[in-house]
């Protein structure tokens, strides 16, 4: 007996490593470091008055745009998953929306938002699960395509200006991955081929011939869609930036936040370690490399565009979770 529990043991083990000793202790490292960068660029209390100086009543009408931006946002996400499902189960947009939401009320506390789909499939009949979570994985692929890509652009101007050996390699690295997801996804029928050549696949091989009811109009589309999402959040961290006193440039502040955001999707993390992530990435894009001698104005813009496009709609996807458990239908 203690041989057949010893696996599942060392299962919860890891996972307590991982979750309660870690997480916190990187995650304490990362806020070291930002406190570091952040006391490197002067008197914080000068930061702070500058930064509080910024938020008046001109600058609101930006940040109600950034606001009026975050549903947009959300709608192209509902946009993609609607045309997702459409080739599975007919499906309306209200749904696909609510659906989306769940996803993202999963995504928040789990490692890289892997649990998106899971979320997402609490909406769709059970006869329909396994197809939707294999549709879901395009989804995100489409959305890492577009990251992967100008990833690629903020990694050339990095390196055109601040270069060094490690993001030589580093740009290497970004298009042999860009080149080899968008291969995959441009040809993302060819999985559901190989489900019958390997016995590990066989048993999903059912669900994986959905990939086959995907045309290149449809990829395409997607992708559209991922794009648009794309400007979306990263306009709106330039506007919040800009709004709290940083003075990005457009040009280059497009070009770090596309390289700030690909690093964020390349390196692992769970939702504990997401703000010290997110603000180090972006303390040390945008301050080291002289665009803005502001520190506090992209740490917070950074936070205030995780809470915007992440944890308000995560609230809502909870809201949505508590009505199916219920047993009320969300239409």
């Amino acid at each position: 007996m203690p041989k057949l529990c010893a696996p599942y043991m060392n299962k919860i083990t890891k996972k307590i490593w991982l979750n309660y000793i870690f997480a916190p202790a990187l995650l304490v490292l990362l806020l070291f470091l930002i406190y570091k960068q952040v006391m490197a660029k002067g008197d914080m209390a000068a930061q702070w008055q500058a930064l509080k100086a910024h938020l008046n009543p001109e600058t609101l009408k930006w940040f109600v745009l950034v606001l009026l931006l975050a549903p947009l946002n959300w709608t192209l996400e509902a946009l993609k998953w609607q045309r997702l499902l459409s080739r599975i189960t007919p499906v309306r947009f209200t749904k696909a929306f609510a659906s989306m939401l769940t996803g993202m009320a999963f995504s928040l506390v789990t490692p890289n938002r892997v649990g998106d789909f899971a979320g997402r499939i609490l909406h769709v009949q059970n006869r329909y699960k396994l197809k939707a979570a294999i549709a879901s994985m395009i989804g995100s692929i489409a959305q890492m395509c577009i990251t992967a890509s100008f990833g690629i652009a903020g990694l050339i101007y990095y390196n055109l200006y601040f270069g060094n050996t490690l993001s030589l390699v580093l740009l290497g690295l970004a298009v042999l991955l860009a080149f080899a997801i968008i291969w995959f996804y441009l040809r993302i029928d060819m999985l559901s081929r190989l489900a019958t050549k390997y016995r590990w696949l066989r048993r999903v091989n059912i669900a994986l011939r959905v990939l086959r009811n995907y045309r290149k109009a449809d990829l395409g589309y997607i992708l559209l869609l991922a794009f648009g999402r794309f400007l979306i959040y990263n306009g709106q961290f330039l506007l919040l930036v800009n709004i709290l006193g940083a003075a990005v440039p457009w040009g280059p502040g497009f070009l770090m936040s596309a390289l700030m955001f690909w690093t964020l999707a390349v390196v692992p993390s769970i939702a504990m370690l997401e703000l010290g992530v997110r603000g180090y990435a972006g303390m040390s894009l945008f301050v080291t490399t002289g665009l803005t001698a502001a520190s506090l104005p992209i740490l917070s813009g950074s936070y205030m565009l995780w809470v915007i496009n992440l944890v308000l709609p995560a609230l809502l996807g909870s809201v949505l979770i508590l009505g199916l458990r219920l047993g009320k239908r969300v239409e």
